[in-house]
């Protein structure tokens, strides 16, 4: 075979090969459209459920988004925390966003950050594979009779194992917001 022959050959296999599907980068892990956040704490020793909820159906922009609280917490009690998260932006299709964060457990932390002056202590009440907390789950004790903010961050791959980070400071764990809410709170 003539050496003008295998240049040729050689040019056609190159040139096919670079003439793949480019469909664009491929995303690995695509932050999260989370449009509801309920957070629920149940007292451990019976009693009434309080619901923290935010619903923001149009995402960003538009219309303002909807907070509440269904009750006070009382004084001197410990709560079970359970947090929900969806994405309801097609009402036709609601997507399961806390099954994703369970499922990517390794990338995900929620922090709890009361406002100075509100007599609650949250802390982890789940962890993920390497044994760092995810925050899915929590309890939350409270103290005296008092009235502030709690704030919910949740954080895409986070540092879990920074110096100083807590389920109350998340300032040195990095990583992305993929959703902040700051409901008022009572204690009573």
């Amino acid at each position: 075979m003539p050496k003008f022959a295998i240049l040729l050959l050689l040019l056609v296999v190159v040139l096919y090969a670079s003439c793949g599907n480019d469909d664009g980068p491929v995303i690995e892990n695509e932050e999260e459209v989370i449009t509801d956040l309920v957070y629920t704490l149940v007292p451990t020793g019976g009693g009434q459920a309080v619901t923290m909820a935010f619903r923001d159906p149009d995402g960003d922009g538009g219309q303002a988004p909807t907070l509440t609280v269904s009750d006070s917490l009382q004084t001197d009690q410990t709560y079970s925390g359970t947090i929900v998260l969806t994405n309801a932006s097609d009402p036709t299709d609601v997507e399961d966003i806390t099954a994703e964060i369970r499922t990517e457990a390794l990338d995900h932390q929620f922090f709890y950050i009361p406002s100075s002056g509100l007599t609650v202590t949250p802390a982890y009440a789940d962890s993920d594979a390497q044994s760092n907390p995810i925050g899915l789950l929590t309890t939350l004790r409270t103290a005296d009779a008092s009235s502030g903010e709690l704030r919910i961050v949740l954080r895409h791959k986070a540092d879990k194992r920074a110096s100083g980070v807590t389920i109350t400071d998340p300032a040195g764990a990095g990583g992305e917001t993929d959703i902040e809410v700051t409901f008022p709170v009572s204690v009573r």
